[in-house]
């Protein structure tokens, strides 16, 4: 059985969706774990698999991600879930009003730990900010999209069609799991 460790809805449904064509089932398990504070996206999902692991002691997966605003210096990084408690769409387009790039990366990181091993999948893919809200979510899914029909994440959510006209941190995963778990 593979578990994966999250409370967060999204990141169930999200998953169920990629790994969906793998024929890759899990058990999504919310446990009470620390989430360190640092920049290295890598770092977080790390050590949440190792304390994951520690308590079920079964193969599971992680994810963790970060928004980086390339006119901003990467911020806000891994500590979106923050910011979005406190900035509304608007604060978020006020920052970016004088701004000339209006490029956000989202780098998202999948972490696989075992009895033998811990394996780190790592993505970045590059979307741009739109100039006034579209959907019904957290005010950065608002305005954001990865999608080249412009639909920004909120709306895309809300039709049950992907963020992402992209996803290969999925995909890796898969196909390394599939093969993993076969040999």
């Amino acid at each position: 059985m593979l578990y994966f460790v999250t409370g967060n809805k999204h990141k169930i449904s999200s998953a169920q969706l990629y790994l969906s064509p793998f024929n890759i089932a899990f058990e999504a398990k919310n446990l009470s774990i620390t989430e360190i504070q640092s920049t290295s996206i890598e770092e977080i999902a790390q050590h949440k698999a190792r304390e994951a692991f520690a308590q079920l002691k079964q193969p599971l997966i992680v994810k963790d991600d970060g928004w980086l605003i390339s006119a901003l210096n990467g911020f806000p990084g891994p500590y979106m879930r923050y910011i979005n408690e406190w900035f509304t769409t608007d604060d978020f387009l006020n920052l970016l009003k004088h701004k000339n790039n209006n490029e956000v990366i989202f780098h998202e990181v999948v972490c696989y730990i075992d009895n033998n091993q811990t394996k780190t999948f790592s993505s970045k893919i590059v979307g741009k900010f739109l100039t006034k809200p579209q959907g019904s979510a957290a005010p950065f899914m608002e305005i954001s999209t990865f999608r080249k029909d412009n639909k920004t994440v909120a709306e895309a959510n809300s039709e049950g069609v992907p963020e992402f006209d992209q996803r290969s941190i999925w995909n890796e995963f898969a196909k390394w799991y599939t093969d993993h778990s076969q040999g």
